[in-house]
């Protein structure tokens, strides 16, 4: 029996098989653990990503946030949005490991929801605009049990990295 989940009229299988799993994600972003905030990818087209995060005890940002009542720090979520979004972006290049993504603008981040240890959040970014120079303009939501957790606007711009 397949299980839809449907996020802002868009539905997905939730035992659609990984598009890109963990490994494949590292590389894509130049992000490494501890600060690699995405696990998976299950929905990947031209203009939307699908991303899931599983949000564990062991994260080393809830040793000190806080440790009697551990939230996911409003910041973390952002930058999970921007993975997301940055892989969205870097999967369209040939050779995406020789690029990073940078942030140039957060708008009307919206936190509704605590994000606590347990908790799987499913990201939805979608592509509003690809703009000149390499900057882009996306909207992110994160979900936990069917209801939205965080949302913003987000611009970045893709950067060729140089070797120092």
């Amino acid at each position: 029996m397949k299980i839809l989940k449907k996020i802002d009229n868009l539905e997905f299988d939730m035992e659609k098989k990984t598009i890109l799993n963990v490994k494949n994600i590292m590389n894509i972003l130049p992000h490494r653990p501890p600060f690699l905030l995405v696990d998976k990818i299950i929905d990947l087209s031209e203009k939307h990503v699908i991303g899931i995060k599983n949000v564990t005890i062991n994260e080393y940002f809830f040793t000190g946030h806080f440790p009697n009542n551990p939230i996911m720090p409003g910041v973390l979520q952002i930058e999970a949005i921007a993975q997301v979004g940055g892989i969205l972006i870097l999967s369209k290049f040939k050779n995406p490991e020789l690029y990073s993504t940078y942030f140039l603008r957060i708008d009307k981040a919206i936190f509704k929801h605590k994000i606590i240890p347990g908790d799987m959040i499913v990201f939805n970014v979608s592509l509003l605009e690809s703009m000149k120079m390499g900057i882009f303009h996306m909207y992110g939501k994160g979900y936990v049990d069917k209801k939205i957790v965080v949302e913003a606007d987000i611009k970045a711009k893709i950067v060729k990295n140089h070797k120092y």
